[in-house]
């Protein structure tokens, strides 16, 4: 489980229509409420609820970590508030694309001392260059093998949502990238199943996503796509991986949190084979 579900929780990511924030989480509490609450050891960062890249900060989530006996699987690296860098690994600007280099290793760097599995990062703007995010990725890969991290890419919101592309990307760089198939990033398009399945096969890690749900009466409804399907499509194929507990939605939704997680739990392993 991540904590892009949470991020109602955190200061850095609340929502104008919860001015005042109930249970406040920070990441130096994830570990210890995935754990608590679900029995999830294996976690998920998201880059925005990162205070500081500091060695002060990170030696404290690694000890949080540590101590909860979890084990950090990912960061996904967008932005932060204090680090509101844009990077493109595609750019045709050969000097944005080698400063997106640079500006990614920092983020590996961090992601690896605090012991995590994996970084997502995230292959290029929509416009930009496949061959352009090959190129990177060459460069990217081998600094992640030298810090025990695997690089995973996500179908997000850039060149790889077309699913043709994102494979060449992947393929391209060679070995050490992978995908990271989420459910919710295909914008429930009627070809969103067959995306997926193009995806899957290259997959070290599924996000799970969920987006909007109806509640009545107390019971949720999943109401974006078929989730139950995704599931199902994922372990056709193959997949032996981690599912990652995750939500979002350009929507407010006035639901639990805690509501939200357990429909996922609980529908992730009714259809795992």
């Amino acid at each position: 489980m991540g904590t892009l579900l949470w991020r109602y929780q955190f200061k850095e990511t609340k929502p104008k229509e919860t001015p005042v924030i109930q249970n406040e989480l920070t990441l130096l509490d994830i570990p210890e409420h995935h754990r608590d609450k679900f029995g999830i050891k294996k976690l998920e960062f998201w880059s925005e609820h990162f205070e500081s890249l500091d060695q002060d900060y990170l030696v404290k989530l690694k000890e949080k970590i540590s101590s909860a006996r979890c084990q950090l699987l990912n960061v996904q690296f967008d932005g932060a508030p204090f680090d509101r860098k844009e990077y493109d690994l595609a750019s045709l600007d050969e000097g944005q694309r080698q400063d997106s280099i640079v500006h990614a290793k920092k983020w590996m760097d961090a992601a690896a001392y605090i012991g995590s599995k994996c970084v997502r990062i995230n292959p290029g703007r929509p416009k930009s260059s496949v061959e352009k995010s090959i190129a990177s990725f060459k460069e990217l890969a081998p600094y992640a093998r030298s810090r025990n991290l695997t690089i995973i890419t996500a179908n997000h919101f850039g060149l790889e949502t077309d699913p043709d592309k994102h494979i060449a990307v992947v393929t391209g760089a060679g070995p050490g990238l992978y995908t990271e198939p989420d459910f919710g990033n295909y914008n429930s398009a009627p070809d969103m199943y067959d995306s997926l399945a193009k995806i899957i096969p290259y997959a070290y890690i599924i996000s799970a996503k969920v987006v909007d749900f109806k509640e009545t009466d107390g019971r949720l409804d999943h109401i974006s796509y078929d989730f139950d399907k995704c599931i199902r499509l994922a372990e056709g194929l193959g997949f032996k991986g981690t599912y990652m507990v995750a939500q979002w939605s350009g929507k407010y939704q006035d639901i639990a949190n805690d509501k939200i997680a357990n429909w996922t739990i609980e529908h992730i392993t009714a259809n795992m084979a």
